[in-house]
């Protein structure tokens, strides 16, 4: 008795797949139905015996792997994973789901490794090199990981995530360029870019179950765009770890007329567990809309690190108390830089 679970779906949206079971023992029968139900302590807890009964079966590791995954145990996963390639080294589906789990644990340099394998082994193999350019972007490596992006779509056109990837990728370079020095409005191009890569999945993919997650990202890269093609002579500035700062340059003259931005609070970013225990630390850094109705509307990832902490950042940023600036008496709406570091302490 064969049978086939495709498609296994995981908290990031990443497409699994594994191959089919021949279903010998009882146990690993009994796991991959309580796995397929969603009971996953359940079915952790049988294919963990059937591992014990069957050594050498790959499938069987490789089930454990997933039902780890999905169990959020990545380290056990990340086992499980390098002995189903380690008894079955040629098998492609096998080292994309050790890339993935090796992602998970910001382990991007085995990520890309895994991921190059599962390549070689399948050359059209999209989730590898989604995995692949997704770890390219943490190292900082956007243009690798548009590339990789382009190659998953190339031989998916309905993989709603690479778009996502690429998207992101774009926005790395501009964040990067600016934070060099460049003006915002000579690299508006990439946000343009990053944008219409979006706006095309959700026109043509069909499969879109991502939707949501590019129509969020959608809406602040309209509202950038429009803000630094108003504003031509924007600057972004170098600025010190943790403190706001000014984007658009003031008058050098005080003008009795203008009230800059008052920050009231700047509440913390907390740590995520799973950063923690991958040893995840750097800083994110973002572009802030401070509306003049006195909340935080709208945030730009320019530079930002893996497991969930850039949504901590965001979610500090939208939590931060401001008086707005003024103009004649009447707030306006400003943008400014916001930066947190994260260090393992």
């Amino acid at each position: 008795m064969k049978i086939l679970l495709n498609k296994i779906c995981f908290a990031l949206g990443l497409t699994l797949i594994f191959a089919g079971f021949a279903l010998a023992q009882s146990e690993r029968e009994n796991g991959l139905k309580l796995y397929a139900e969603g009971r996953i302590k359940e079915a952790v807890a049988a294919l963990e015996k059937a591992s014990k009964q069957a050594k050498n079966d790959a499938e069987i590791w490789n089930a454990l792997g997933l039902a780890y995954t999905k169990g959020e145990n990545v380290k056990k996963a990340i086992k499980s994973f390098e002995k189903a390639t380690a008894i079955s080294p040629q098998n492609a589906v096998y080292q994309t789901n050790l890339a993935y789990a090796y992602l998970l644990n910001s382990k991007f340099d085995k990520t890309q490794s895994a991921a190059t394998k599962a390549i070689e082994l399948d050359p059209k193999n999209a989730a590898a090199y989604y995995l692949r350019g997704s770890a390219s972007i943490w190292e900082g490596k956007p243009d690798e990981a548009i590339a990789d992006a382009d190659r998953a779509i190339g031989y998916n056109a309905d993989y709603a995530l690479a778009y996502v990837l690429k998207s992101d990728a774009l926005l790395a370079n501009f964040g990067r360029r600016v934070g060099s020095g460049a003006k915002p409005i000579d690299e508006i191009s990439l946000l343009k870019q990053a944008g219409d890569v979006l706006e095309l999945c959700l026109q043509n993919c069909r499969n879109n179950a991502q939707t949501e997650i590019q129509q969020k990202r959608l809406e602040p890269l309209k509202i950038f765009y429009n803000y630094f093609s108003k504003n031509k002579d924007a600057v972004i500035n170098q600025t010190p770890v943790g403190e706001v700062s000014q984007l658009p340059t003031l008058p050098v003259a005080p003008d009795p007329n203008f009230t800059p931005l008052k920050i009231l609070s700047k509440p913390r970013a907390s740590y995520t567990d799973s950063a923690r225990q991958a040893g995840v630390r750097g800083t994110v850094r973002l572009v802030v809309l401070f509306a003049d109705s006195g909340r935080v509307t709208h945030t730009l990832m320019l530079k930002g690190l893996s497991n969930d902490l850039n949504e901590n950042a965001v979610n500090a940023a939208r939590s931060i108390k401001f008086e707005p600036a003024r103009k004649n008496g009447k707030p306006i709406s400003q943008i400014k830089i916001v930066e947190y570091t994260f260090e393992i302490r």
